[in-house]
């Protein structure tokens, strides 16, 4: 005879489990989205984000997000008000605050097997760095919809771009991750070479095609090189806190005032930046995945994508964060 506990488990097999909190909202169903997990980067947390919602906006479910306590780019005190690191950054989706869907009548937690069910759906593979085209356009309409700056990130970002002076010139966005990428961690894209990149580069650049590159790097190594390389020609953020060593600079200790929060804040800076060059060279990593997103739900496109793809490293050296 089955128990029903059973029985629950076999009609909630999507662990859609709603919860009862208060009298509010009692027409509404609440997804209320958390994944608090502090091994994962700025924009591997932002396409969890998305997928969430795209699960949220299919099932009709108004959308609450919190980034919680074990974000890695929470800090210890408010930032503009906010206690929520999502809002650090950008508006809820909705009009519904964390502190009301915490009083709601009818709220369901988010669960990792939804998200993986939309990867698995739209890709194939519920996979960190897998994505097609479809993925992008579906992802990049979520964005739209749901994922708003907040006034001080919009700020920041309109402030930056004019302040790098690329000017009208025809730009080439580049990204190239170092630090810990050098290290080939299991389950990570095989580490890109500087020499890989500049063989795209120079395709493009020798055609006259385009005026400016913008380099998005965290290694200071792969800026000097880039430096040496195209001297004028390149333009890039100076105030970022890049690495010199072979450890993730998102999870290294820092004294800097804010420095968690501003890392965010960068990040999110080189993203939008590249999502508004003419085109993209770039390895295989979340930054530019979210570029091509951010780009697409503008309307607007790309003249050339090259992500340039040495595969996945499969391995047993397990990925660690450096304090």
């Amino acid at each position: 005879m089955r128990t029903q506990k059973k029985i629950n488990e076999d009609i909630d097999i999507f662990r859609l489990n709603q919860r009862h909190y208060g009298p509010a909202n009692i027409n509404k169903v609440i997804y209320y989205i958390e994944e608090d997990n502090a091994s994962l980067g700025f924009f591997a947390m932002y396409r969890n984000w998305l997928e969430y919602l795209y699960f949220a906006d299919a099932c009709g479910y108004i959308p609450v997000i919190s980034a919680g306590n074990h974000f890695a780019y929470r800090e210890e005190k408010k930032i503009n008000g906010n206690s929520n690191p999502f809002e650090y950054y950008f508006m809820q989706p909705s009009s519904i605050s964390i502190k009301t869907a915490k009083v709601s009548a009818k709220v369901i937690s988010a669960d990792i097997i939804h998200r993986k069910m939309v990867e698995q759906v739209l890709t194939g593979k519920t996979s960190t760095y897998k994505y097609n085209k479809k993925y992008l356009y579906l992802m990049a309409q979520i964005a739209k919809k749901y994922l708003r700056y907040n006034d001080a990130t919009k700020k920041y970002l309109n402030d930056s771009i004019k302040s790098i002076k690329c000017g009208t010139e025809k730009v080439l966005g580049v990204h190239m991750r170092g630090t810990d990428f050098r290290v080939q961690y299991d389950n990570h894209p095989v580490y890109l070479d500087v020499n890989d990149c500049y063989k795209e580069i120079d395709k493009l650049m020798l055609n006259g095609l385009y005026n400016k590159i913008f380099l998005a790097t965290d290694d200071t190594r792969i800026l000097k090189s880039f430096e040496n390389k195209y001297g004028e020609k390149l333009c890039y953020y100076k105030d970022v806190e890049r690495g010199s060593t072979n450890k993730s600079v998102a999870f290294c200790k820092n004294n800097r005032e804010q420095h968690k929060y501003l890392l965010g804040l960068e990040v999110i800076r080189d993203m939008y930046t590249l999502s508004k060059c003419d085109s993209l060279i770039a390895g295989v990593s979340q930054v530019p995945i979210c570029a091509q997103i951010n780009k697409i739900s503008r309307g607007e496109k790309y003249e050339v994508v090259k992500i340039i793809d040495k595969g996945i490293n499969r391995n047993s050296h397990i990925f660690i964060k450096h304090n």
